[in-house]
């Protein structure tokens, strides 16, 4: 077995993921839940959940069905031989009917209509919870991004540029015998600083709209996502398997 390891040339950009309902969350306003549930509203969690509102739904019609009376019909037919005399003997064929009557509803009958109800109403409940759980997230997650924003506009207006100023300042003073050359290694180190930190804002910023994208999930047309996809081929290594 053969291995090759086969480097690539990593790229120098974050991959850019597109924000689903980019206009709803990049903007100061907030809406009332009311509105903002009509977009998590397909939510995959919460289609599950409907759906196992539906089937309890179906089970209290069931047991509502056994208030009612049941009827039943069979019949039967027989087959005779001859006797041993050799006379022919006429064959048999019944017919029959059956009903169950319901009963003493109160002991039985009624105590399951509760119980599917009560189920059905907890898995009501279950969703509502579910959907407080999902508006939540969606403020929590906006709130981190909008703040997010505000220190990235920091970093690239201001922060950034000041210190590759000062970074150039120290370098043509060194140039020009008027400076030290600690003072452009430091400068150079804050530079390289302020861009890691940059870097890790952009990052977080990626985990943030990954985090608001699955809250929308359920909004996301199939089609027009998949051809929307920015998808590049970032890996660093390519490993070849063979056989010799």
């Amino acid at each position: 077995m053969i291995y090759v390891l086969q480097r690539s040339t990593a790229p120098k950009q974050l991959p850019q993921i597109d924000l689903v309902n980019s206009n709803i969350v990049l903007t100061d306003s907030w809406l009332r839940p009311s509105e903002l549930a009509k977009y998590i509203a397909n939510h995959p969690s919460l289609v599950a959940v409907e759906k196992k509102i539906k089937s309890t739904k179906t089970g209290i019609k069931l047991a509502k069905q056994k208030y009612k009376p049941e009827w039943g019909v069979n019949a039967s037919y027989g087959y005779r031989d001859d006797d041993p005399m050799g006379n022919s003997r006429a064959d048999l064929f019944s017919v029959g009917v059956t009903f169950d009557l319901p009963l003493f509803t109160d002991n039985r009958q009624d105590k399951e209509v509760k119980s599917a109800i009560s189920k059905t109403e907890a898995i009501k409940t279950e969703k509502l919870l579910l959907m407080r759980k999902l508006l939540a997230s969606y403020s929590s997650a906006k709130g981190r991004l909008l703040r997010l924003k505000d220190r990235q506009n920091l970093y690239k207006d201001k922060l950034l540029p000041q210190i590759h100023d000062q970074a150039e300042a120290s370098l043509t003073a060194y140039t020009n015998d008027d400076g030290d050359f600690a003072e452009v290694v430091r400068s150079r180190i804050a530079v390289l600083n302020a861009e890691i930190d940059e870097l890790t804002l952009n990052v977080e910023e990626q985990k943030l709209l990954l985090e608001l994208n699955y809250l929308f999930i359920g909004s996301i047309d199939p089609v027009v996502s998949n051809n929307n996809m920015n998808l590049s081929n970032n890996s660093g290594f390519t490993v070849i398997s063979g056989e010799e």
